[in-house]
């Protein structure tokens, strides 16, 4: 259990900041939205912008994410556990690209 517990500090320290950042922007949009008559009833456009950041967190949240899969796999010394994290990574990053080409044919 120890090392569980170690391995489980050592990802939650290799997160990426600005991963923090965009999942605390992404709750503050959401209750944006969903507060729109309590925190803003004299502003309409606050709920739009409140939007935007949302769709904007969401397209970053995977990016950061794959980001974050690539740094834990860099930093583990066993090969067997390196190399099955770096096929996370890997696939991960495929089915990102594969979703961002989806999209963008979707899109045009």
């Amino acid at each position: 259990m120890n090392e569980l517990q170690a391995f489980a500090a050592r990802a939650l320290r290799l997160l990426p900041t600005s991963l923090w950042w965009v999942l605390g922007l992404l709750v503050g949009a959401f209750f944006s939205i969903k507060l729109e008559k309590e925190l803003f009833p004299n502003t309409p456009t606050a709920v739009q912008v409140a939007r935007g950041m949302a769709a904007a967190c969401a397209l970053a949240v995977p990016l950061l994410g794959v980001w974050w899969l690539w740094r834990v796999a860099g930093s583990l010394e066993h090969s067997g556990w390196r190399m099955l994290w770096y096929l996370a990574a890997a696939g991960a990053t495929g089915l990102l690209l594969l979703l961002l080409v989806l999209g963008v044919m979707i899109l045009l």
